[in-house]
């Protein structure tokens, strides 16, 4: 022991400065990683802008400028798992990353024609299909006690990228610009980040290989503490993702299909545009900003915990109805409630997304993450991101601005019903798989021999039984 005694404090020390650099590394890759989020995000929001600003007599081909950029995403994204077993997730992002830059500066091709921008939406689209579902495997990898932030924080830049982007590119045609200047920008920003994270991180942080020995940014002792611990299933819960990932959908298709109208819109109610860029912008940013911080504040809902999991489709339930109330009357209100009601639906609506963001990060299980990002990415796009843009523009040319305004409301109605859907299936495959464990004698009784109730679902709480066990111990 005497011998042993001195080295005690060297160790101590040096874990102190080990786990201080892994803090300051993690902080610094995951800022940078933001950075390169927002700009790919800025770009589709500077998309959108464009959309609304070009002259023409059809809004259905201008609009179908988003649409595009979804079908390079909905073919990209079947091959995104295929490439990441060939060549490595590290590779493929590394590539598309540079191919995605190419595209970006594409769209600064003096004179470029409408069905020229509808290819090179498709390429940025198609290069950016592996990009979400990577980042959902290294925060799995490296962010585990850090999940709940650090995932609402990234998620939080697509509102972000996407309104900056759309009130930029708008702004730069009003002050006599040409559009192409903002994804000059966004290419410089999304090109300068990756080499700067790539140049930081390099593979011991940035390969997520099984075969590569990646450093973890996690500390062994943050891994140990139960309290911060992500819960999965034991098995995958189809009904409730399913449910959970297309209410999200219609939720963001509520969300980002009043950036098609609303320009539109609110002229026809005598608002000026730079009331309705300024006003707009700063509702899609400040509204779901702050309801997404009561759902990730872990006051209210925790989403990173499956045993929270019928508390987190309540609550997705009951703000998205909530919402569903607000968008319907909106059409109907006066001029000068119209922008406060919006900023309320949206703050209302805004608490939707991260809850639901964890029902659907954790219901297929810890080994089915990046097929779970996939399939949800996959799902908004089919249904309401590639459609919707020409769906709106063509109801814009057909009907009035009116009835296509309430077209998008309907979309916070379709999320409403939808989360309600989910709580049901919930409870039933709740009760089916406690019938099936308790209907299987062999199940029932390994389960009660080690201990444990035949209802046990969680499969990190053995882990957790043993350590309060070894500290009573102690």
């Amino acid at each position: 022991m005497a011998q042993v005694a001195p080295e005690e404090p060297w160790k101590e020390e040096r874990a102190e400065r080990a786990k201080k650099t892994r803090d300051r590394d993690g902080w610094v890759v995951f800022v940078l990683i933001l950075l390169n989020f927002f700009a790919c995000q800025f770009g589709h929001g500077s998309n959108i802008g464009v959309a609304v600003s070009l002259p023409g007599n059809s809004k259905a081909m201008n609009l179908a400028l988003g649409s595009w950029v979804m079908v390079g995403v909905c073919l990209g994204l079947p091959l995104t798992p295929w490439a990441c077993r060939t060549f490595g997730e590290f590779y493929v992002v590394i590539v598309c990353t540079i191919l995605d830059v190419i595209a970006m500066l594409l769209m600064t091709v003096p004179g470029i024609s409408l069905h020229q921008i509808y290819a090179v939406r498709f390429l940025v689209g198609f290069f950016e299909a592996p990009f979400l579902p990577y980042l959902q495997k290294w925060l799995s990898r490296h962010g585990s006690h850090n999940w709940n932030l650090w995932n609402t924080t990234l998620h939080a830049m697509v509102p972000l990228g996407e309104n900056v982007g759309f009130i930029v590119a708008q702004e730069l045609v009003n002050a006599g610009f040409h559009w192409r200047w903002a994804f000059v920008g966004q290419a410089i920003v999304f090109g300068g980040t990756a080499l700067l994270c790539l140049a930081y991180a390099g593979r011991r942080y940035l390969d997520l290989s099984d075969d590569h020995p990646t450093k973890r940014l996690d500390s062994e002792e943050d891994l140990e503490k139960p309290a911060s611990e992500v819960e999965y299933p034991s098995t995958e819960r189809w009904g409730v993702y399913w449910a959970t990932n297309v209410s999200l959908a219609a939720q963001l298709g509520f969300l980002s299909g009043c950036k098609y109208v609303i320009r539109d819109y609110a002229t026809s109610r005598g608002f000026g545009l730079h009331v309705i860029l300024g006003t707009f912008s700063g509702i899609a940013l400040i509204g779901p900003a702050l309801g997404g911080y009561v759902a990730m504040s872990g006051s209210v809902v925790q989403s990173d915990k499956w045993s929270q999991h019928r508390r987190t489709l309540i609550f997705l339930a009951s703000v998205s109805s909530m919402a569903a109330v607000l968008a319907a009357v909106l059409p109907y209100v006066s001029s000068i409630v119209f922008w406060p009601a919006l900023f309320l639906t949206f703050c209302i609506a805004g608490g939707v997304y991260p809850a639901a963001q964890g029902i659907i990060n954790l219901a297929l299980t810890k080994s089915r993450v990046i097929e779970a990002s996939v399939y949800q990415v996959q799902c908004n796009n089919l249904l309401f991101a590639m459609p919707m843009p020409y769906a709106i523009g063509k109801a814009m040319d057909s009907w009035s601005i009116g009835a296509s305004f309430r077209l998008v409301a309907v979309f916070q109605v379709l999320a409403a019903a939808g989360f309600s859907l989910a709580m049901l299936s919930a409870d039933w495959e709740e009760e089916r798989s406690t019938w099936n464990r308790l209907t299987s004698p062999r199940d029932a009784a390994t389960l009660l021999e080690e201990g444990f109730s035949p209802n046990l679902e969680l499969m990190n709480i053995s882990a957790k039984e043993e350590r309060n066990n070894l500290h009573q111990g102690h």
